[in-house]
Formats: structure tokens, sequence, C-alpha cells
């Protein structure tokens, strides 16, 4: 009964109806406050703050859920106050308006009394209506002796007939309106009651039929938890053969090709085509260890294999190289995003359109070096939900095969290259001056070559030491090397302190200046060891096919005399193969 009082309670209607009647309680008292009278002016001031008070109360249990009245100590003295106030402003009120009016509050916050209180209980009514009873008895004869001590007795004997009335008739009115509602109260009471046992004798049959039901549902999901674990273990198979399939064709790939970026496209070809996948990316840091003193590193390469068109490709490789990526480039556990909501964007230079919804990260390890990372997308959510440990392995495999095209790189490198300057060696430099050579007569291009030998370079060991010599045959050899890859040549140690560099396609002047500027840097710069600083020297003798020799064969040679030439002849100097040098030798 209670929850249906401040269901009705807290009604929209209920409570405009509330404020309507005190905003018209409020305008009356208003208008009382400037007829003249102190008294009148304060009972008006006192009531009409008591209005507002009840307005604000009723504001606030509204906003705060009916947590301010409703079932504690607040809220019954909130409703007993009520009508004892109204009574209380009945008693002392001046004019037959202002008594209706405070009587019709008085009957109305009553009843409202009655309902939230003893509308169930027969005994709380009686005790209410007998509180009523006494209390606007008490009320009402104090205003009738009030009444019969006026001078004008006989107006006062039909006042005070007519005021005994009026409380008789009040009191049958309260008694009324509060049996009235108890009688509503307990007929829907008892039409609830009804309703109620009819639902649970038809949640009961429903019931019966719902166990029923679930005996059969119980068979059917056993039934239907077999099919899902055979399907299931099904697709465990075949998803084991396909893995299996896909690391063994990587293997294949790995051991069919040395060269890293070889193996690498044809590894992301494989996992593009075989996994359906949108995107398969290795993004690989330069190996470091293979450039040499004047080789420009390259930095980050990536390979890529995608389905998802040029326009795709290009953002994706902006992103790459354009951009941030040290972040997915230092990951060292595998990130895996399985919607388009998640906040990261891996790839700068994407559109919105572009994003995928699935992506892999993994980081590729060998040894604990970080080599690279293995991206795979696809663009459907969850993708990636139970692939992990697959795609790891996978991950794994490209480590091995990086870690040995590197070790092949490595060897290949030492076979070609001095050990002591990172040039090439006297075999690789010569069998690339044969191939200058063979182009050169092929295509009627010119070649030059230029020999360096360091000027007084056993004085310098003598002096310094071997430690030191060493050093300055890699200052020689570093500016050789920069000098002839930035003109588009090559430089190699020719055997101890003699260097070779060599030009196809430059001519006589052409390699002449270029020989000259580096032989201006040997001059310009000491080398320091240690508290020491030692003034390089070197001697350079110029040969060039077809300007001073007419086979080429005899370019080396020619280009060897004529560096001895510098050297008989004061040091320090280049000398340009002539006819008058050959004659001399």
């Amino acid at each position: 009964m209670e929850k249906q009082f401040w269901k009705l309670w807290n009604n929209q209607y209920v409570f405009l109806a509330h404020l309507l009647l005190n905003v018209s309680l409020l305008i009356f008292e208003f208008t009382q406050l400037f007829d003249g009278s102190t008294m009148l002016f304060i009972k008006s001031g006192i009531f009409g703050a008591f209005i507002i008070l009840c307005t604000l109360i009723e504001i606030i249990n509204r906003i705060a859920g009916s947590s301010l009245l409703e079932k504690n100590v607040f809220g019954h003295i909130y409703f007993i106050v009520r009508p004892v106030i109204a009574s209380l402003f009945y008693f002392i009120s001046e004019d037959k308006m202002e008594s209706n009016i405070y009587l019709f509050v008085l009957v109305l916050t009553f009843a409202e009394l009655i309902f939230h209180t003893a509308l169930d209980k027969m005994v709380k009514r009686v005790v209410m209506y007998t509180f009523f009873a006494v209390g606007y008895g008490v009320v009402s004869v104090a205003m009738i002796v009030s009444l019969i001590q006026t001078k004008d007795s006989r107006v006062t004997l039909f006042i005070g007939i007519r005021e005994i009335a009026t409380v008789i008739v009040v009191l049958l009115l309260v008694l009324f309106i509060g049996e009235t509602m108890a009688l509503l109260s307990s007929y829907f009471e008892k039409q609830i009651f009804r309703q109620n046992r009819a639902l649970e004798d038809l949640n009961e049959v429903n019931a019966a039929m719902k166990r029923q039901q679930e005996k059969m549902n119980e068979v059917n999901e056993k039934l239907g938890l077999q099919k899902i674990e055979l399907q299931t273990a099904n697709r465990r198979i075949n998803r084991s053969h396909d893995e299996l399939s896909v690391q063994n064709e990587i293997s294949s790939a790995i051991a069919g090709s040395m060269k890293e970026k070889d193996m690498i496209s044809q590894i992301t070809h494989i996992m593009q085509i075989r996994l359906d996948m949108d995107l398969v990316a290795v993004i690989l840091e330069e190996n470091a260890d293979l450039i040499a003193d004047g080789e420009e590193e390259n930095g980050r390469y990536a390979t890529v294999s995608t389905n998802l068109g040029e326009n795709f490709q290009k953002n994706l490789f902006a992103s790459l190289y354009g951009a941030d990526m040290n972040e997915l480039m230092s990951l060292t556990q595998t990130y895996i995003k399985n919607a388009q909501t998640d906040s990261i964007q891996l790839f700068k230079f994407l559109f919105e359109e572009q994003e995928l919804a699935s992506i892999i990260c993994l980081p590729i390890m060998r040894q604990e070096e970080r080599l690279g990372t293995l991206i795979a997308g696809k663009d459907r959510t969850n993708v990636f939900m139970d692939g992990r440990a697959f795609y790891e392995n996978i991950a794994n495999q490209i480590g091995i095969g990086i870690s040995n095209a590197r070790l092949y790189a490595k060897m290949n490198d030492m076979a070609i290259r001095d050990g002591l300057t990172r040039i090439y060696n006297r075999r690789y430099l010569t069998y690339l001056i044969n191939e200058y050579l063979s182009q050169a007569m092929e295509k009627k291009q010119p070649l030059s070559l230029a020999l360096f030998d360091i000027d007084k370079f056993k004085m310098i060991n003598d002096t310094y030491g071997h430690q030191c010599g060493d050093e300055v045959i890699r200052y020689v050899a570093a500016l050789l090397n920069r000098g002839a890859l930035k003109h588009g040549g090559i430089a190699g140690r020719y055997g101890g302190e003699e260097f070779v560099v060599a030009f196809l396609g430059k001519n006589l002047e052409e390699a002449y200046e270029i020989v000259k500027q580096i032989h201006e840097q040997i001059r310009n710069e000491d080398v320091v060891y240690g508290d020491n600083h030692i003034q390089v020297r070197a001697s350079a003798g110029v040969a060039s096919y077809p300007s001073t020799c007419s086979n080429p064969s005899d370019l080396l040679t020619r280009a060897d005399w004529a560096m001895y030439h510098s050297k008989r002849n004061g040091r320090d100097q280049i000398t340009v193969d002539s006819d008058l040098i050959v004659d001399k030798m």
C-alpha cells in the first residue's frame, strides 16, 4: 500500500496540482499582506513562508525520487505538521473566506495524512478520525465561544449554530473521504490479489511446460554441443594443417634464397596469399655491419604485399618512411588490434577509410637482437583473436632466415673487402677492374684508373708504431672510398700502402680532377694518433683508356708507372701517364 501511495504521490499531475494549490495560496496570502492590519500581515507572512517551505520540500523530494520523505521520520513529521498548521490558521482566521480556505487545506492535508499512514488499517483510521474530531472540535468550540462573547448575541447565536453544523459536516466529510479511499483501496487490492493469483496459476502451468521444454532443450543442446565439438575439432585439424603448410612454404623460401630482400619478398607474398591477408609487411633496419666508410646508409626498408591497391600502398610507404615509426619498430611484444575503434593509429598517412580493422604487429628477434617488425592486417574485426602463437612462430622463422642471410652476406663481404680498411681487397678489385675493362671495350667507354701510394709510410711505422700506421691506412682508404663513391667509381686496397680508384665512363680530364680533390683532402687533414698530429702525404699516378693507354689490359701497369714517377720526382704529387714515362721505365 505504501508503494502505491508513493507512486501516486510522485505522479506528475498530483505534483502539478500541489504546485498549483500552493501558488494559489501564496497569491491569496500576498493580497492579505497589504490590508493594513499588522497582525494579519504577520499571520499571512508566516503562512506564506510555510507554503514556500512545503513547495521546496516537494520539489526536492521529486528531484531526489521520494528519498527525502519516504520511509523516514522526516516524512511522518511533514505529513502531520501540515494539517496541524492548517488547523491553527483556521482557528485564528478573521473572515469567512479565509476560514473556508484554511478549512479546505485542513481537510485536504488530513486526507493525505490518512492515505499516507492509515489507509489499510481500520484501527489506525479510527485513531486518526478521533484525533481529527477532537482537534477540530476543540478548535470549533473555541471559535464558537469567541463568537458568543461578541456584543450581538442574536447574530452570534445564529453563527454559533452554523459553526456547529459546519463542524458536523466537516467531520462527516473527512469520515466519508477516508472510508471511501479505504474501500477503493481495498477493492483494488483484492482485484490485484485475484489477478496475481490467476497469474501464479498460469505461471505454474507455464513452469510445467517450461520444465518439459527444458528437458527437450537439454537433449538438443547435448546433440548440438557434440556437433559443435566435432566441427571445432575438424576446424582445428584443418587450421593446423594449413598453418603447417604455410610454415613449410616459408621454410622453403628461407632455404631457397640467401639474399635477404628476395627472401623477405617471397615470405610476404606467401603469407598474403595463403593466409588471405589484405596486408603483410616486413620492416627491417639496414645491417650497418656491412657498410664501409663513405657508403651512405639506406636506413629502414620495408617489403609489402597487399591487395588494397596502389593508393593504399603509396600511403603505407609514406607512413613507413616519412613518419616516426620508432614506437612500432621498438616493440618487444606482440601487439594486436582487433577493431577499427582502437585509438592507436599505426600508419600516419593512411586515410580513415584505409585503416584496417584487425592488425597484428610482431617483433622479429634472433637471440635477443631485434631485427625488425612483421605486420599482418585484414579489414575485418577479430581476425587475430586466437592466432597469436602461429604468427609468433612465423616471426621466429623470419628471424632465423634474416640471421642466416646476413651471416651469408657477412661471409661474402669478408671475402671481397679488406679487413683493415673495409674497402675492396685486391682479388675483388681485380675482378671489378676486369669487368670495367670488358664494358669499356664493348661499349666504347673511357676508363680511368689512379694508383695512390702513401709517402714515407715505413718511417711512420718506425716512428709511431704499426697501430698508428694502420690508422693512417684507414684514414687514406676512407678518403679514397668517399671520393670514388661520390663520383660513381670504386676504390680498393692494392697492397700494403697502395690503393686504386677506378672510374668507368670518366675521361682523363674528369678523372684527374677527382684524383686532385682526393689528393688535396689527404694533404689538408692530419691524422691524430694519441698526442701526435701526423701529416700524411701520397703520390699518385693516373692512366686513362683510350687517352693515355690504347691497350686496356695495360691500364693498371701504366698507372703504377705514373705513380712511381711521382715518387722519384719528389713525392706528394700526381703524375699523368704518358709515353715519355713508359720510355723511362
